[in-house]
């Protein structure tokens, strides 16, 4: 039997890891397209995507990942990291190339799953560093690293880290996963092989 999970678990995962950071409530955090969630009490829309295909991030079980840290199957060693940046980097241009298309707001962010909870904040900041955003769509960045939530600020070019305990992500993924249970938007799933 194999676990589906789609895009609704993800954006309602990422609007949970957002709501401490924005100040607002959950029901604040409209789940839409185009971009995926709307916070209109704070004029921000915010597009969720992954760093890695759906294919890349099925290689192994990743829902549990959040449950039992020391489960990663995205963990990559020092000279294996360039490929997790070289797929961050994939998924900002996408983005970007797609941005035309989304409403904008006063202030819009792209959310991006790495699926990678050892990337380093130096590695981070000399990406954006080489890779300036302060004049495209996003004014704001936010990398999903599992355990932890990296947002980088295309205006004032900072790079803040937000930690999240573990009963937090515990928590965050259980309410998710009811969430895509009951969630009627039709979307493509992903398949996880449970074990």
């Amino acid at each position: 039997m194999k676990e589906t999970y789609s895009k609704n678990y993800f954006e309602k995962y990422a609007a949970l890891t957002l709501i401490k950071i924005l100040d607002v409530n959950e029901e604040d955090i409209i789940q839409d397209d185009r971009p995926d969630l709307r916070i209109p009490r704070v004029n921000f829309g915010i597009e969720v995507t992954q760093a890695l295909t759906p294919q890349e991030a099925v290689a192994d079980i990743k829902k549990p990942l959040y449950a039992l840290l020391n489960i990663n199957p995205f963990d990559h060693n020092a000279h294996d990291l360039h490929f997790v940046i070289e797929k961050i980097d994939n998924a900002i241009t996408r983005k970007l190339e797609k941005s035309k298309n989304y409403e904008q707001y006063q202030n819009n962010g792209l959310y991006i799953f790495s699926h990678c909870h050892n990337l380093p904040k130096k590695m981070l900041k000399d990406y954006f560093y080489h890779h300036p955003l302060n004049h495209h769509f996003y004014q704001h960045i936010y990398i999903n690293c599992v355990n932890h939530l990296y947002h980088y600020n295309c205006r004032k070019s900072t790079l803040t880290n937000y930690k999240y305990h573990i009963s937090e992500l515990v928590l965050m993924n259980k309410v998710a996963l009811e969430f895509e249970k009951h969630c009627h938007k039709e979307r493509r799933k992903i398949e996880f092989p449970v074990k």
